[in-house]
């Protein structure tokens, strides 16, 4: 009788906890696969690997697009991580984040009394570090590659030149920016007539087309140390920036291990600091490895999320005590993911804890980014996230060129203990410094199963690209849900500070009521992560794109 109700409350469940934005059927192809967050990318991607391009090829041409019909979330203004599986079986990790300019100084953001000046780190030049995507995609493309970056780069100049139709994830993100307050040129480029656009309007960047074009004849050091570099280091020294030619010309991507672990007999290949994506991963899927989790066991209800909450409350406590770049600081790495560790971290089942149960020295919303997943007939796999932080960046576009910048210097620890723009602390180990790289959520993973390829996976949402990636995870492995039903199922985050669980808003009153009951101060709130993801099984490619953000998958 147990084993009934059990398995009836799991139905219903899988019904109710869905978001009800409709989940698609999973979609399937033979010969090779392409998901992101947006379809005309999704369909350059494709068309590449079509056409005799691999993967990587893919990569370049989807993110280039990317830099242009999702400029509100990324662009050649920013940065990212990028792993690559290839098809010898080789693990490529490529570090292509931003990183802070020579010029930069721990206590930049701070006044005389030591507080942190609003705004100063998220909004106008002085928030902007040296952008690496170009410099990433460039370092791909030449090792691993097989196209020209002027092939591939057609596709975003296309749409760069000619126009493409906003969607919805278009509109919201330009409505907030109205209602937060805008600069002049941010509203010729992304509004019209002074006013967000509409869903189905057209939206241009044509001064951004010329720059592609210009980069796509001379190569990236037209960026880095020729006539866009120029105009970078111009206005930066114009308004007060502190970004220079040789901050640009000095930039490289780095190339970095991967972060492995495992969970229940599969391979967690991830992404290490500067990221603390993979890091966080590993530790929460290191603690619920010592749970019996599935429907036929504890289930998807209160006490599943309780225990789910609460590793999370572990691992995020643990990235503000240690986290930062590994190039100036020491970080407990294998200790943080050691299956030992995480046995070590106690979970009391009746009831949540005070914050200074999970840290050791702290008792004190935006949805940039973006994420896409490629698999190609060879074998190679890419899994790469990149960002410009918040919606828009900085909110500053370099005249003549059309780039909007990135803010990521907010990621870094502007006062240690202070939150940043998504609520993130972190102490000494991510404050400011030259050349250093902020701390960040990206977590590109992939999965394997007996040696072989069976996921790839990854999210944008600022701090909960980690938890969607996660429980997108979970719920294959523990759950056995299809990629589209992982995908889409409703999920929660907590990030230890501030002291709260948010929860979609699908998820049952009851099941709500009982997190209550345990102490949590849930609040309701919409998805603000959004995963793509790709499941190999039987060499074929079944892709999902999530529904929260409107992208869909495209292969052949």
């Amino acid at each position: 009788m147990l084993k009934k109700i059990s398995l009836t409350i799991s139905l219903f469940f899988v019904v109710n906890l869905k978001v009800k934005s409709a989940v698609r059927e999973p979609v399937s192809y033979k010969n090779g696969i392409v998901v992101s967050d947006n379809y005309l990318a999704s369909m350059a991607g494709k068309d590449v690997l079509k056409n005799g391009g691999n993967a990587i090829d893919a990569a370049v041409a989807t993110s280039l697009v990317l830099s242009v019909v999702r400029n509100q979330s990324t662009g050649i203004g920013g940065g990212g991580f990028m792993i690559i599986r290839t098809s010898k079986g080789e693990d490529i990790v490529i570090d292509y984040r931003e990183v802070a300019p020579k010029k930069a100084y721990r206590e930049m953001y701070l006044d005389k009394n030591g507080n942190v000046i609003p705004n100063l780190s998220t909004v106008g030049y002085k928030s902007i570090a040296v952008p690496g995507l170009l410099s990433g995609l460039d370092y791909a493309l030449k090792n691993y590659g097989t196209k020209s970056f002027k092939e591939l780069s057609s596709y975003a100049i296309k749409y760069a030149e000619n126009g493409f139709k906003v969607d919805k994830h278009f509109v919201v993100a330009s409505e907030t920016l109205y209602k937060r307050g805008y600069t002049k040129d941010l509203a010729n480029t992304f509004f019209s007539n002074g006013k967000p656009k509409k869903i189905g309007d057209i939206q241009k960047n044509i001064d951004l087309a010329k720059t592609l074009k210009i980069i796509s004849e001379k190569g990236i050091s037209e960026f880095y140390n020729g006539s866009i570099a120029d105009k970078i280091e111009k206005a930066m020294k114009i308004n007060g920036g502190l970004i220079t030619k040789e901050d640009l010309k000095n930039y490289k991507p780095k190339i970095r291990k991967a972060l492995k672990g495992s969970y229940r007999n599969y391979e967690i290949i991830t992404m290490p600091p500067p990221s603390s994506g993979g890091i966080v991963l590993l530790e929460i899927l290191n603690i619920l490895e010592n749970y019996n989790i599935s429907w036929n066991s504890i289930g998807y209800g209160s006490e599943f999320l309780h225990i789910l909450a609460e590793a999370m409350k572990h691992a995020y406590s643990d990235r503000a005590e240690y986290l930062g770049d590994t190039d100036f600081v020491n970080v407990p790495i294998n200790q943080l993911i050691s299956k030992e560790y995480a046995k070590k971290l106690k979970i009391n089942i009746e009831k949540t804890m005070e914050n200074n149960f999970y840290g050791k020295k702290y008792l004190n919303d935006d949805s940039g980014t973006t994420h896409f997943c490629i698999a190609d007939k060879y074998g190679n796999i890419v899994s790469a996230t990149e960002t410009i932080n918040t919606y828009f960046g900085s909110q500053v576009i370099i005249p003549e060129t059309g780039i909007l910048m990135n803010n990521e210097m907010d990621d870094f620890s502007s006062s240690p203990g202070k939150p940043n723009a998504f609520g993130l602390i972190g102490n000494e180990n991510n404050s400011i410094q030259p050349l250093k790289k902020p701390l960040s959520s990206m977590t590109p993973t992939i999965i394997l199963k007996d040696n072989k390829p069976f996921m790839a996976v990854g999210a944008s949402g600022g701090p909960r690209i980690i938890t969607g990636t996660l429980q997108t995870i979970i719920n294959v492995i523990d759950f056995g849900m299809n990629i589209e039903e992982a995908v889409s199922f409703s999920r929660i985050h907590h990030q230890w500070f501030p002291n709260k669980l948010f929860v979609e808003k699908e998820i049952p009153i009851d099941v709500i009521n009982n997190l209550k009951a345990k102490g949590h101060e849930v609040v309701i709130s919409s998805g603000e992560s959004a995963v793509q993801a790709i499941l190999i099984k039987n060499n074929i490619f079944t892709g999902a794109s999530d529904p929260r953000k409107g992208g869909m998958p495209d292969g052949y």
